[in-house]
């Protein structure tokens, strides 16, 4: 049996735990290289370490920009082998190479989580140019790995069936260059200049101006991928028709199939061979063979699907079983979430009641047959139409100390003991699944999953943290008052400690008439607050404190002797623009500078000035200039400029207005993140503050450009990105502010009131009406859809209900539209009753969502909106971490504290130093309508606009 590795986060995942005492961190395999290397007399070649990957150079190397290139593929007990062989060819051909450093990078390029683009590229190979040098490389490169275990490379056309050696058209070691999407990467080139997106799909596939393909023996241009696919029905095993996929990942798809022999539904599960391989020598195809026995083991209970094949075709495995009518039950918590009118929510209590008791009897059923689940959570469940559940994804089901097994468990769903367990061992005791039921069960109750940051150092016990998450959503959730006990004791790091299964079912039996209650059920902790400062006092108290340590936190991690990253940037912004807002400098100063303009003192003041001065001197080193507002220099020029004006310099103040002007107006993609709406907005703020009519002058093209770009489509208007832009969005029209409608329509409604040209207002209220058709209301609370395609539903600033009510706000407020009020009160619906299962960042969480309802609450003086924006810090400080003695909220990955502003801590205070010292919202010009002239107009729509206080 085989894990689904968990990759941790740069800062850690929740119950990763610490290695096995006296186990390796990691196994190197750069003694391997160094040995080829004494043994061929090339002392003279170069080996740079880094993190993931090592590169090794020969002497005068001069690597090209681009070119075919060749990798081999390996799994973690093979790797060793596959890299020594390598290297001798490679050491005797005098070729440039690099490879995963470690077998544990081996692992993860093989997991289920790796990028079905990138999955398998073990060593990558650059030949020096000429047609008969690659052949003859690749030839060698075969013949020395022959019969070695390696995944296929998706992304790669394979040297022969079965081959290790696979190769593709692309980038060396070029340079990296600022994509149109913001994003550091070494881009091809066209041979016109043009740089070009380096495409690395789960397909072949090759431009069109790209050299022939030196190992294709056909003549002429190289081999490419079609324009289009041609529909066509795929057949397995001459009987399972395939008819959707369910998902993909670099181990083999999920689908949807009918089964020509039965007629019935079924799914199949496809194992590729070689992909999740371990140290044991297992890869995926054994996890989907013990699969199949456990089907069959199980096929008499009623728990479990009902096995209906296994089979191999072309070397790789597939399970099919029968397909379960029903959801996951993660997906029924989300749908059966149910608001009534006196404020509380959750499920139907007798509906979790039954849920609860047949999770019980799920588990009882699988230690009664003498085995361990290791890993239950709410995706692993099925409940079918008639209430009952049903297991499913049972490859990890072992016997109680089975050996060896590869450690496995969800974060958050994993017992300390799981966690802590060395990568292969024993399989753990049947109270390790307890803990799982537990953390379940804390889904049930709160929809969210049970994932905390590791306080450093350890300060608290991680029951003790669950329990004053659960304190706070009790109130209103008569699942916490019912179950909150019961989940608390099965959640206890002691496993001695958890109640057995037996006493969990007999409990649950009794909670259908009466709420259990346990004994010793921990205490909810408090978190310090600030001296001077009430503790029920939402801008003071656990808040306060929380905003200040993260303040302190921000300026002690600032590290201006680092030419690269002024502070570290979370894995999401790793290739990121460091001067830019959503994830580098600038939108970490522009929190900086509020702070300052409230607290006025010594130390912030420095830290803005420190901050500042990294930017001026950063932004000449990248020649290229971006419009977008996040993710463009936009954002950088309006924080310097905001900078400037807080410390009085005119010359910080100069340089942003250079740097202002320099940014395009025009640009193919039209959005607020990375395009026009964002520069255009930028125009504006320098406009109001400078009096320059040259920047309105700029704004009116931003909006010009803007009108000549609308597409008209059944009675909608959208702003797709140009769909021959190089660009990951291009032919992309989105409804939401960060990429779409709401974030165009803002500039517009904003560009039509400063410069008095009715074309642009107009424009904002065809934009109000899209969003108002492309609605999805249901109970009072409205959301939106990310685009005309998408079938889910989202509640955020950058792609739903927050962003999109900001900008019916704004047209409300200038245009005195009663609908746009009514339907902004529907999304802040939807923003509240997100506040348990959301993240806590701006761009998609719920700091975002706060500054939207904060917005409400000034512009119609309703105090609910007020109100409702402290339930949601509430539910930001609920995961908040302690750091060397500092509370901090959690970034984006809930188990990290990055620093930037669309993704991390910086985001979070600027929604927090709002809420407790008022001010603008930040990133929005001051002549958009911020007026309350409709604030009677509104106390009249009331009724109208949501849930009642």
């Amino acid at each position: 049996m085989e894990d689904r590795f968990v990759v941790a986060a740069p800062d850690g995942v929740s119950g990763a735990g610490e290695e096995h005492p006296g186990v390796p961190d990691e196994i190197l395999l750069t003694d391997y290289v160094w040995a080829a290397l004494e043994r061929h007399a090339s002392r003279d070649w170069r080996l740079e370490t880094g993190d993931f990957w090592c590169r090794v150079r020969p002497p005068a190397h001069r690597s090209r920009v681009q070119g075919w290139k060749l990798h081999l593929s390996a799994t973690p007990l093979s790797a060793p082998l596959v890299l020594a062989r390598a290297v001798d060819v490679l050491v005797r051909h005098r070729c440039g190479f690099k490879f995963a450093k470690s077998v544990e990078r081996v692992a993860e390029l093989v997991s289920r989580a790796c990028d079905r683009g990138s999955a398998g590229k073990f060593i990558t190979v650059y030949p020096e140019a000429g047609d008969d040098a690659f052949r003859t490389l690749a030839e060698e490169l075969d013949r020395a790995t022959e019969g070695l275990p390696g995944p296929r490379i998706l992304s790669d056309e394979a040297y022969r069936r079965g081959s290790l050696v696979h190769y593709r058209y692309g980038v060396f070691d070029g340079v990296p260059m600022l994509s149109n999407d913001g994003m550091y990467e070494a881009l091809l080139l066209a041979p016109d200049g043009t740089p070009v997106l380096d495409r690395r799909e789960a397909r072949f596939r090759t431009p069109p101006w790209a050299p022939r393909d030196p190992l294709s023996p056909a003549e002429g241009g190289a081999r490419s991928a079609p324009a289009g696919r041609v529909a066509r029905t795929v057949l397995l095993n001459e009987r399972y028709e395939v008819r959707q996929a369910l998902r993909h990942s670099c181990a083999g798809g999920v689908y949807r199939a009918l089964d020509r022999g039965t007629g019935a539904s079924v799914i199949v599960k496809q194992a590729r061979a070689h992909t999740r391989a371990t140290l044991t020598g297992r890869d995926v195809r054994d996890c989907r063979r013990h699969e199949a026995g456990m089907l069959r083991h199980f096929a008499s209970s009623g728990v479990t699907p009902r096995f209906v094949d296994l089979f191999e075709q072309q070397e790789d495995l597939f399970l099919v079983q029968e397909e379960i009518e029903g959801s996951t039950l993660r997906a029924w918590v989300r749908d059966s979430v149910r608001w009534s009118e006196d404020g509380t929510w959750g499920a139907p209590p007798d509906s979790v009641a039954h849920v609860v008791a047949e999770l019980a009897a799920l588990v009882a059923t699988v230690h009664e047959r003498g085995l361990v689940l290791r890993d239950l959570n709410p995706a692993n469940v099925m409940v079918r139409e008639d209430g009952s559940l049903c297991l499913i994804d049972l490859e990890l089901l072992a016997r109680p100390g089975e050996r060896p097994v590869t450690r496995a468990h969800t974060p958050g769903y994993g017992a300390p003991e799981q966690a802590g367990a060395p990568r292969v061992g024993a399989a753990p005791q049947p109270a390790a699944d307890l803990y799982s039921l537990g953390a379940t069960l804390f889904h049930l109750i709160s929809g969210t999953d049970p994932l905390l940051a590791p306080d450093r150092p350890a300060v608290r016990p991680r029951h003790e943290r669950l329990a004053y998450w659960l304190d706070r959503l009790a109130p209103g959730n008569p699942n916490a008052r019912r179950f909150g006990a019961l989940a608390l004791s099965l959640l206890h790091e002691d496993p001695g400690s958890r109640p057995g299964i037996g006493e969990v079912r007999r409990l649950v039996s009794r909670s259908r008439s009466a709420v259990p209650t346990l004994p010793d059920a921990p205490a909810a902790p408090a978190v310090p607050p600030c001296p001077g400062t009430a503790p029920g006092d939402a801008a003071g108290g656990p808040l306060r404190r929380m905003l200040d340590d993260t303040l302190g936190h921000l300026v002690a991690t600032m590290r201006t002797d680092d030419p690269a990253w002024l502070w570290t940037p979370g894995r999401s912004g790793a290739r990121s623009d460091p001067c830019n807002v959503q994830h580098g400098a600038a939108g970490i100063l522009g929190t900086l500078v509020r702070a300052h303009e409230v607290r006025r003192d010594p130390e912030t003041g420095n830290a803005v000035r420190d901050a500042a001065g990294w930017i001026a001197g950063a932004v000449a080193r990248e020649p290229r200039i971006l419009p977008g507002l996040h993710f463009g220099r936009s954002g950088t020029a309006w924080a310097l400029l905001d900078a400037g004006r807080a410390l009085g310099d005119d010359g910080i103040v100069l340089l942003a207005e250079d740097l202002a002007r320099a940014v395009p107006v025009r640009w193919p993609n039209p959005d607020v993140c990375h395009g026009v709406a964002g520069a255009g907005l930028t125009q504006l703020r320098f406009w109001e503050v400078t009096g320059e009519t040259d920047f309105l002058s700029r704004a009116r093209q931003a909006a010009e450009a803007l009108l000549e770009g609308a597409e008209h489509r059944d009675g909608r208007v959208l702003w797709p990105v140009a769909a021959d832009f190089e660009s990951r969005l291009a032919g992309r029209a989105a409804y939401g502010f960060a990429h779409g409608v709401a974030g165009v329509g803002s500039f517009l409604l904003a560009a039509g009131r400063a410069t008095g040209d009715d074309a642009f207002t107009s424009a904002a209220r065809a934009a109000a009406r899209t969003l108002s058709i492309a609605a999805r209301e249901s109970d009072g609370a409205a959301h939106w859809p990310e685009d005309e395609d998408d079938g889910r539903l989202w509640t955020h600033w950058c792609s739903g209900s927050s962003g999109v009510g900001t900008f019916l706000l704004r047209v409300w407020q200038e245009e005195g539209d009663d609908r746009s009020l009514a339907l902004a009160g529907r999304a802040a619906v939807a923003v509240h009753r997100s506040r348990w299962g959301a993240g806590p960042t701006q761009c998609h969480g719920l700091s975002g969502d706060g500054e939207f309802l904060l917005d409400l609450a000034e512009a119609t003086g309703e105090e609910r909106y007020r109100t409702w924006a402290e339930d949601v810090a509430t539910g930001i400080l609920v995961r908040h971490v302690v750091r060397e003695g500092r509370v901090l909220p959690v970034d984006e990955t809930g188990t990290g504290t990055a620093a930037g502003f669309g993704t991390g801590l910086a985001g979070i205070a600027a929604f927090l130093l709002r809420m407790v010292h008022g001010g603008p919202r930040p990133w929005t010009p001051r002549s958009i309508p911020r007026t309350a002239r409709n604030v009677e107009k509104a106390g009249e729509q009331r009724e109208n606009t949501g849930e009642r206080r």
